[in-house]
């Protein structure tokens, strides 16, 4: 009975409008959050006797190795279920196969893996650069209870990626590079990117109104710069590839390179400098940008 009344719901939103769409997507993302985090955290409770419906100082025990596994968890729990779930949900119940919708049958030749992985590396220092700039920034007065969130989701990703052994690196490509990049693009270019598109009329803005949600969403006002042009940049990847894995790929080269090389960093085999690299090097900076606009337009296929 269950399968039969799943079934009949695929493309029960097929003509409501595009307002409508946007607040039910909401809700499928709110619903998601919320059983991603009660059946994260009774996974939680069994598997490492951690209990996440308990007071915040108690998860935010960034001295307790054991809670930061279980908060790795969660972490994982979490993205799947408000990230993957939801939009995957949403383009069900608009009556369409993900696959075509997001463009994924769509296959990316050796070239163009390279031209991703080329940008992964030129938008390190590019994304060190403007963050350098948002740091400067200062934060306005109506903004300062996001200080609090900032430093402990700081905090947070500092005990995150603390990585002893290779498992714990791998564990951690898997985490923050494969599940992150996979989630974030099916969301964001997947679902919002497009819908913003259909309602605009114009893959322009889309690109841009998602890159602002992608950057906001995060709630981090000193990496607001970086991730609303990078996250720009990702769109028009998406854009003229034609294919969500390419955003996809990219983001993964991304986060997993940065995992890399904080992980080389502890284990001293490279200086704490590089990962400021770009940040005051403004010859680099021009000469990532070049490679990041000749490779989009010239070495990525374009597609109307």
């Amino acid at each position: 009975m269950g399968f039969n009344f799943i079934e009949k719901s695929k493309g029960i939103w097929s003509d409501s409008g595009y307002s409508n769409l946007l607040y039910y997507l909401l809700v499928v993302i709110l619903g998601g959050l919320i059983i991603s985090y009660i059946v994260g955290a009774v996974f939680c409770q069994f598997v490492y006797g951690i209990s996440f419906f308990s007071s915040s100082e108690l998860v935010f025990d960034a001295d307790n190795v054991t809670m930061i596994n279980a908060m790795k968890t969660m972490q994982f729990f979490n993205a799947i279920g408000t990230f993957v779930l939801p939009a995957l949900a949403f383009i069900y119940l608009r009556g369409q196969d993900a696959a075509s919708y997001f463009k994924l049958k769509t296959n990316l030749g050796l070239k163009t893996i390279l031209v991703l992985l080329l940008m992964a590396l030129a938008m390190i220092p590019l994304a060190n650069f403007l963050g350098g700039l948002n740091e400067a920034l200062p934060i306005p007065e109506f903004l300062n209870f996001l200080k609090l969130a900032e430093e402990q989701t700081l905090l947070l990703t500092e005990q995150f990626l603390q990585m002893n052994t290779v498992v714990d690196l791998i564990a951690m490509l898997v985490l923050m590079g494969l599940i992150a990049a996979l989630g974030e693009e099916i969301l964001f270019r997947g679902v919002l990117q497009n819908l913003f598109k259909e309602w605009s009329g114009s893959k322009h803005i889309a690109v841009w109104i998602t890159a602002l949600l992608f950057s906001v969403i995060h709630l981090q006002y000193h990496a607001i710069l970086p991730r609303f042009v990078l996250g720009a940049f990702i769109g028009y990847v998406y854009l003229y590839s034609g294919s969500l894995r390419a955003p996809i790929l990219l983001h993964f080269f991304y986060n997993s390179t940065l995992v890399v090389l904080t992980f080389l960093v502890q284990q001293e085999a490279l200086n704490e400098s590089v990962e400021q690299i770009g940040v005051s090097e403004l010859s680099l900076i021009i000469l990532c940008s070049f490679v990041l606009l000749i490779s989009l337009l010239k070495f990525l296929p374009k597609v109307d």
